[in-house]
């Protein structure tokens, strides 16, 4: 299935999808193309027809909100007998200053180019990578690891199965939580950064490396203090790896 809309700087699309990948690219302001791929395994094209019937798949758009889903419908309930196997996957080409919210319970999420826009992405199976840019970034994950190229304002990151890498927090971020149960932490700060900065492991070792760094409180498994005063905030916390801070220049 594909679609086209037409759409004004700053609008949202949301797209909640049922046991696949979602992925994006930045593309020309105005316009949101949607691929919807449905992948169906059955032993007949009758049974795969029946099947589909369970779930609702749909496209559509109510002034400057896009919504794309693709999942079971919850009175179906589930039926494990069954032998057919249906999952979906999205590709979007999406201008920067569309808001997005990506939900998938069943695959990796990749949001590619520079977003001003907001974006969300959660998945239950699977990694999520992101460029990043200067909007909010919420991302959530319980299966698989995270990346980011870089995060210019705020970022929160969530995952209990993976690591967690941010290459990039610029001058202007304002607060940055990092928190994972399965795996190490890797940031690179820009020296002129300003951020208070506290980072936990009970797994491995903290290091920050580089930095114009003010220690208050310092060991193995700890650091708190702050980068050139500390306006904004730097959390990390994992349980399961190591945690590195290090300069990166832009």
């Amino acid at each position: 299935m594909t679609r086209t809309f037409a759409v004004r700087p700053n609008s949202q699309l949301r797209v909640n999808i049922q046991g696949g990948s979602i992925s994006t690219q930045s593309g020309e302001p105005g316009s949101i193309r949607v691929e919807l791929v449905e992948r169906v395994r059955a032993k007949s094209e009758r049974q795969m027809d029946a099947a589909l019937e369970d779930y609702e798949i749909s496209a559509r758009q109510d002034g400057e909100l896009v919504v794309i889903v693709a999942r079971r419908r919850p009175e179906r309930g589930w039926k494990v007998w069954k032998s057919e196997h249906v999952s979906f996957s999205t590709r979007i080409v999406v201008p920067p200053d569309v808001a997005l919210t990506l939900n998938t319970s069943g695959g990796p999420i990749t949001v590619r180019g520079d977003r001003t826009g907001d974006l969300k992405a959660d998945t239950s199976g699977g990694g999520i990578k992101v460029d990043g840019g200067t909007g909010a970034i919420d991302l959530d994950t319980s299966g698989g690891s995270i990346s980011v190229e870089q995060a210019l304002r705020t970022l929160d990151a969530d995952t209990s199965g993976g690591g967690i890498t941010v290459r990039y927090v610029g001058p202007s971020a304002s607060d940055v939580d990092l928190d994972t149960s399965g795996g190490s932490i890797h940031v690179g700060v820009d020296p002129a950064a300003s951020l208070r900065l506290e980072a936990d492991t009970s797994g491995g070792s903290v290091r920050v490396d580089g930095l114009p760094f003010t220690i208050s409180d310092n060991s193995r498994s700890h650091a708190r203090g702050t980068i050139n005063g500390g306006t904004g905030r730097l959390r990390a916390s994992t349980s399961g790896g190591s945690i590195t801070i290090g300069s990166v220049s832009r």
